[in-house]
This record gives C-alpha cells, sequence and structure tokens, in this order.
C-alpha cells in the first residue's frame, strides 16, 4: 500500500470509447406509399367529419396525422430489427401497427358522431 495513485481519480483511459453510430430508418418506396395512402385516408375521414362538425374535422385530422405517423415509424422500427421481404407482409406489419389506435380513435370519432346525432335529433 505503497502506491500513491487515487482510486477516485483514475488516469485515462488509452483508447477513447466511441459508440457505433445507429442506422437510422430504412425505408422502400413501398412504405412511402402506404404513408401516403394512410395520410390520404385521414384526409377523406377529416373531411367527411367536417360536414358533420368542423372542430371534429380539425380533430380528426391533427390525430389521424400523429397516428398514422407514430405506427408508421414503430413499424419501420419493427421491420429494421426483423427484416421481412415480401411487401405483403411489409403493408400486414403497417396495418397491425395501425390497427389499436383505428379500433380505439375510431370507437372515440363513433361515439363523438353519436353525440352530435341525438344532440340534433333531440336538441
Amino acid at each position: 500500500m505503497s502506491t500513491t495513485h487515487d482510486i477516485y481519480n483514475p488516469p485515462p483511459a488509452a483508447v477513447p470509447y466511441n459508440p457505433p453510430e445507429a442506422p437510422g430508418p430504412a425505408w422502400h418506396a413501398g412504405d412511402l406509399v402506404c404513408l401516403a395512402l394512410f395520410c390520404l385516408l385521414t384526409g377523406a375521414i377529416s373531411a367527411w367529419a367536417w360536414q358533420v362538425e368542423p372542430s371534429m374535422a380539425v380533430l380528426t385530422m391533427l390525430g389521424g396525422t400523429l397516428v398514422v405517423l407514430e405506427s408508421w415509424f414503430t413499424a419501420l422500427g419493427f421491420l429494421q430489427r426483423s427484416p421481412v421481404r415480401s411487401l405483403r407482409e411489409r403493408w400486414t406489419i403497417f396495418v397491425a401497427a395501425l390497427l389499436p389506435w383505428v379500433a380505439g380513435l375510431g370507437g372515440a370519432a363513433a361515439l363523438m358522431y353519436g353525440l352530435f346525432f341525438v344532440s340534433d335529433l333531440f336538441g
């Protein structure tokens, strides 16, 4: 124990550690077509909702765009970890990432539409 080495201030490492760069999400042309179709579908639903209630249309467009983007990036992340070659399988993964949102938000939108309809009917 005759060394004067300070254990709380060790000498610098010989080689600095640089972690490898993570690859960005890789998408194909079909993936962009899928994103465009989902965005067009969101726009069509929002246009339909505009006829019922303008504020519902804005919320549908905003929420739908966020849902489509989140689902698209989730599917891309899954496809990066387990690559799929078939276009049909890729589209199935994109739709599977979107289905829970469609069920939840679609049900909420249907409930709001029903409430507007009932209030107009009895109001």
